[in-house]
Parts: structure tokens; sequence; C-alpha cells
């Protein structure tokens, strides 16, 4: 028998190296983990943190799901989203509301298309009774689009030549119960007289008075960050006092009851005046009332101040003439 050179040595068993003693690859479950088919595409091996820094595993399902934050997909047959209410709503067909703005009361006028003096003369009737019945700022503001220096004047006319008629009426009915009518018939001179002084009067006197009231509370109302212009002011102007002085003509022929009217219709027509400056310029309630009673309260604080001057002087008067 021949002699092994390898007897006595251990030859490498399925414990030691993880190789069978015939050449096959058997993998030794204690030294060594069996390899992972998958490695190498992205996939961890078997056991370990996905997060371990292998890669970032592949979803199987597809694409994520987007971002429910994100802002959907709008439905063509939904509601539309409900509008803010602080918002200004869009504007109509037809006259635009009385708006309010962030300054004041304010309203664009509508326009409004010319008229001839004829069509202008035949709605003036109409025109003063919408403002004498539905007093409000937005009735102003409906006829602000209207103003036009023709009327203006033809206004002031009619307004001098009624004052003018009614004082020769009642100038003729305190004539009849006066000393000027004696047995032998009325004094046609004195009348006559009277009629032309009357007359030349009021025709003077009725614009120039309108345009200095006018004219002051223009200019507080510019000072109040008023927005209207003079010829606007006046016409709305003439469409209350046309009316109200004419009313208070013929109410005067009424003794003490008429006066008492005519007083009530001169505080209806502050009033008026106070919504025709709102409209006009666009001011608050308390601007526009200012702008309408500084001028009266300066007016009365005058008068009061030469009623006292008078008492005065009548006052030193008499004691002169009595030590």
């Amino acid at each position: 028998m021949a002699w092994d050179p390898t007897q006595g040595q251990e030859q490498p068993g399925n414990g030691e190296q993880g190789q069978p003693a015939n050449g096959g690859a058997v993998p030794d479950p204690g030294n060594s983990a069996p390899q992972n088919p998958y490695e190498g595409q992205g996939q961890p091996p078997s056991g370990a943190d996905p997060y371990s820094g292998y890669g970032t595993p592949q979803n199987p399902y597809g694409a994520p799901p987007q971002n429910p934050s994100a802002t959907p997909p709008q439905n063509p047959y939904a509601s539309p989203p409900p509008q803010d209410p602080s918002a200004t709503p869009p504007q109509q067909y037809g006259t635009p509301p009385y708006q309010q703005g962030g300054y004041g009361y304010g309203y664009a006028p509508p326009q409004q298309a010319p008229r001839s003096i004829g069509q202008a003369i035949q709605e003036l009737p109409n025109q003063y009774i919408r403002v004498l019945t539905k007093p409000s700022v937005q009735t102003f503001a409906e006829e602000m689009g209207k103003a036009d220096w023709a009327m203006v004047w033809i206004q002031l006319l009619i307004w001098a030549l009624a004052g003018t008629i009614i004082g020769l009426i009642a100038s003729a009915l305190r004539l009849a119960s006066s000393s000027l009518i004696g047995t032998g018939g009325a004094n046609f001179n004195s009348f006559l007289a009277l009629t032309a002084s009357g007359n030349t009067f009021a025709f003077i006197s009725v614009p120039i008075t309108f345009f200095i009231l006018v004219g002051i509370q223009y200019l507080l109302a510019k000072a109040f960050k008023g927005e209207g212009n003079f010829l606007t002011q006046g016409y709305t102007t003439l469409l209350f006092e046309v009316p109200i002085y004419i009313i208070s003509y013929l109410l005067g022929l009424i003794p003490i009851l008429g006066g008492i009217a005519g007083f009530a219709l001169l505080i209806y027509g502050w009033v008026l005046n106070v919504f025709a400056i709102m409209a006009v310029h666009r001011l608050s309630g308390g601007k526009a009332a200012a702008v309408v009673f500084i001028p009266i309260a300066v007016l009365l604080l005058l008068v009061f101040l030469c009623v006292i001057v008078l008492a005065a002087v009548f006052y030193a008067a008499y004691k002169s003439a009595n030590p």
C-alpha cells in the first residue's frame, strides 16, 4: 500500500469552508448569507432596513398620488363660488343706484339726452312735483344730468315774474283797505308807482340773492372737499326754491295762517337743500347740513347784532331826550 501525503490532515468539510467535498456550491448557513437575486437593481438585501442607504425603493403601484393641498380642477358644471359681500356689485342696466364712496356719498349722474327749451319747460312742473313729494338724495341725483344755464335763467325769470304778479295782487288788496282809496276811488298814480318799483325790485333782487346764497354754499362745499360744480348746484337748488317761494307768496295772501305755513315751507326747503348738496357735491349728511346752516346761523347772528345796535341807539336817544 502506497503512502498518501495528505493522510493525517483534515479535509474541509461542509461546515468549514462552505465547499462540499464533491466540489458543489452549497452555501454555509453559519458563515455567509444567501445572495439576493435582486441585488444591484435598487432593492435592499433581505432583512435589511429599506431606508438604510441601499437606494430608493420603487413604487410597484405607479406614480404617487398628487398633493391634496394643490388646487383641484374646476368643475364646469358646478355653481360659481360665492362673491365677497364687501365687493361692489356689478352695475345693472338703467339708472344706477345711489352709492357711497370712501370719501362720502357718491353718485354718477345719468347721461341725459339734449332737450329743447320748450321740452325742458314742459318738464318743469313734473320735476317740481317729484322733488317736493319724493324728498331724497337719489331724487336730486337723478335730476343732476338735466342742468343747463338756459333753464337756470328761465327758472329765475319765472320766480321773479310770479313774485311780481303775486306782489301786485297783495298790493292791490292792501290798497283796497287803506287810506289810498277814498270817496273818489283809488289813487291810480300811487298804485302805478308801487307796481313799477315792485317789478324792478323783484327782477333785480331775485337773481342777486340767489347767486349770493348759492355762491356761499358752493365755497363751503368746496371747503368740505365737495366735487360738484356751480351750474349743477344752482339748477338743483332752483328745483325746490322756485315752487316753495311761489307757494309761500300765495300763502302770504292769507293773514296769520299764511305766515305760519310759509315758515314751515321755509324749514322744508332747508331739508331739501341738504339733500341737494349731498347729491351734487357727494358729501355726507353732516357736512351737507353744515354747508346749509352755517350761512343761516351767520345771518341770524348778524340780524341779532343789528337789533342790539338799533336798540342801543334808540335807548341812547330816549335817554338824551328825557334826562
